[in-house]
């Protein structure tokens, strides 16, 4: 038997055992709420003709007879029978085979008792009848008996049998149809198996160690063995082509280093191409116009400055990759911010910068290197100058949140592209033109370096009406 077919039939056994009991207590309760409801309904019946009778004298009493009584064989009318006080029937008002039913002697001495008087009786084969009798004295003291109300169960039995029936119909359909849905949600549960095992074939078959399932949930027992197959089919190609773990690394260091070469060649091609092309004008022309002798000159110095910029960002990213962490002291960031603040402010009067220090906060101290965590600053003001128009406002915040300090650069900016968002920390990444500018795309990516090293976190998101925010996470000195 397959798994498959086990777990259907045991779906289907639990859903079986569900539905008798659900059944059972369905059926339960309605037999017993149709017999409490005929009971009372007797019983009501009963002591109407009880207390008819009371005000009956005996003569009349006795002269009473019905017109028509019913036929109890074939009908659920209710009928009532008055009884003499020694059981001897005065009028009945429901015959069976031109007889009025027998009232056994214990029904009616538990009526004389006071107690709840009811009995089901089986006068004939296919008859049963449900009984409630109460006793009466008349009105002239000069007889008493017992009045009996009755009915045929005919009604409830037929109920009941509809009842019975439909849930042999439900259960049958419910059953099947929980087969069936079973049958298929195996199927479905177990085809990533029948992948695993088709795919462990195929490999066994190609020797293809670089074949992958592919990756699920690690939620569930198949994402689990998903990915403990693919863990193990890496681990054995790892060890087929003879690589270790330090020789990975080593292959994506020099991966790394051939992409870092290749975007800083480009980024020093443009700056090197204006130099030489006006460095061969003016060696050319050298009687043109003053004019254009003093651009040539000045484009020369603005990209040898350039130049210069780039090549210190690329000695920074250098020694960031060798492992270099700047010396730490423990220092005031309140005071560091102000003073670059102020110096901002001076150097962009067209813009208004503030430094903005939360209330009631208590002297800050983060170990840090000053010039480190200077230049980090210096970098996200002027990212937020370059993106912010004149007369925009820049705010520089400080606030502490646990154990951290927080700084938090505020532009008026355009913002930052959504899809731009997880990248604008990486290496040589220029933003959308809307936030683009003349750098090389490496300040971010010093600045997150600098945060790094001071065990903090530089992360940025855009705001709510305008602009973007930059937020540098630093840890407090500890006592």
């Amino acid at each position: 038997m397959t798994i498959r077919m086990r777990i259907a039939l045991f779906a289907a056994g639990v859903v079986t055992i569900t539905l008798l009991l659900f059944g059972a207590l369905l059926y339960t309760l309605t037999a017993v709420g149709a017999g409490a409801q005929q009971d009372q309904m007797l019983t009501q019946r009963a002591g109407q003709a009880a207390n008819l009778a009371g005000r009956t004298d005996r003569d009349e009493l006795h002269a009473s007879r019905p017109l028509a009584p019913i036929d109890l064989a074939t009908s659920a009318e209710t009928f009532i029978e008055a009884l003499d006080a020694d059981g001897s029937v005065i009028a009945s008002g429901g015959l069976i085979d031109g007889a009025p039913p027998m009232i056994p002697p214990s029904l009616l001495e538990a009526a004389r008792a006071g107690r709840p008087a009811f009995a089901t009786l089986k006068p004939a084969p296919r008859i049963t009848l449900r009984v409630r009798a109460l006793p009466f004295t008349t009105q002239d003291g000069a007889s008493s008996g017992y009045i009996v109300a009755g009915q045929t169960r005919r009604d409830r039995e037929r109920q009941l049998a509809g009842l019975r029936g439909f849930l042999v119909i439900a259960a049958g359909l419910t059953l099947a149809t929980a087969l069936g849905g079973c049958w298929f949600a195996a199927g479905r549960a177990l085809r990533p198996l029948k992948t695993i095992a088709h795919t462990a074939d195929t490999i066994g078959a190609t020797e293809d160690l670089g074949r992958r399932l592919p990756e699920r949930s690690p939620r569930d027992e198949i994402g689990a063995l998903t990915a403990s197959f693919n863990g193990m089919l890496r681990r054995l190609g790892d060890s087929q082509a003879g690589l270790t773990a330090a020789n990975r690394r080593l292959l994506e260091s020099l991966a790394a280093q051939q992409r870092f070469v290749a975007d800083a060649s480009h980024e020093l091609r443009t700056p090197l191409t204006t130099i030489r092309n006006n460095a061969g004008f003016l060696l050319q022309h050298p009687h043109s116009d003053a004019a254009d002798r003093e651009a040539a000159a000045q484009d020369i110095a603005g990209e040898s400055e350039r130049m210069s910029r780039l090549v210190t960002d690329l000695l920074t990213l250098a020694r960031a990759d060798a492992g270099s962490e700047p010396e730490r002291t423990p220092l005031d960031p309140e005071s560091l911010l102000r003073d670059l603040v102020r110096q901002a402010q001076r150097l962009h009067p067209d813009r208004a910068i503030h430094a903005l220090v939360a209330e009631d906060l208590s002297p800050l101290c983060v170990v840090a290197n000053a010039d480190a965590l200077a230049r980090l600053l210096w970098i996200l003001i002027d990212n937020a100058v370059k993106h912010t128009a004149s007369p925009g406002e820049i705010s520089v915040r400080l606030s502490c949140a646990a154990d951290r300090a927080l700084i938090e650069v505020v532009d008026q900016g355009p913002g930052i592209a959504p899809a731009d968002l997880p990248r604008i920390f990486d290496r040589f990444f220029q933003a959308d033109q809307a936030r683009a500018s003349e750098g090389a795309g490496l300040g971010l990516a010093i600045a997150q370096w600098i945060a790094q090293t001071h065990g903090g976190r530089l992360t940025a998101h855009n705001n709510a009406v305008r602009g973007a925010t930059f937020r540098v996470a630093l840890p407090l000195a500890t006592a």
